[in-house]
């Protein structure tokens, strides 16, 4: 009896003292951290690149949107090679991206409270048919003006993915790509429309 609660003693003090060697040994304590902290950064660090490169990609759309519609409304007679031209700016804007940009310029005479296709050019897209109602906001529908609208769309792929969690398939990273798209409306700054002839 006396051997058994002395075996129980020295169990009781053996596993007393490992305990406290635990408690005491820091050893590995900053890999266990770094365990459970990288998944995270790691994350962090692939979606801050993915979000930041979207919005310079959405930027370029809206710059290109722009500065097409801004030298469209510069001219008062414009030919199809000028609108290709115009249109093949978007490479030199897009870069370092090699995004495809689909454009479409569009001429808009408003009369009577509604908005008609005067002309249309395009670049990968389909031209809106001429005689045609397209909508513009209310704001600047005004009766006896014309409009020049420039829209500009691509898609953005991501790089390595949008990261997302679930509880079923834990951390992972989807490819799906985004489409991007932006429509200016520009008045002519010389005279009152532009024309564009076999576009």
């Amino acid at each position: 009896m006396a051997a058994t609660g002395n075996k129980f003693a020295n169990l009781k003090s053996g596993v007393q003292n490992l305990v406290s060697k635990f408690r005491e040994n820091c050893e590995g304590v900053a890999a266990l951290e770094f365990a459970l902290i990288a998944p995270i950064m790691i994350m962090l660090f692939v979606g801050t690149l993915e979000v930041s490169a979207a919005v310079s990609v959405n930027r370029k759309v809206s710059r290109i949107s722009s500065v097409v519609g801004d030298l469209v409304t510069q001219s008062t007679d414009l030919s199809s090679s000028d609108i290709a031209n115009i249109m093949s700016v978007s490479t030199d804007i897009m870069e370092p991206y090699s995004n495809s940009v689909k454009i479409r310029l569009t001429g808009i005479t408003i009369a009577g409270g509604v908005a008609t296709v005067s002309w249309g050019c395009n670049q990968g897209w389909t031209s809106v048919a001429d005689g045609s109602v397209y909508t513009v906001p209310t704001a600047i529908k005004i009766d006896g003006t014309f409009l020049v609208a420039a829209r500009v769309q691509t898609t953005y792929q991501p790089m390595v993915g949008w990261a997302r969690y679930s509880e079923s398939a834990g951390i992972s990273f989807d490819n799906t790509s985004v489409t991007m798209d932006e429509e200016i409306f520009l008045r002519p700054r010389i005279g009152s429309s532009v024309k564009v002839v076999n576009c």
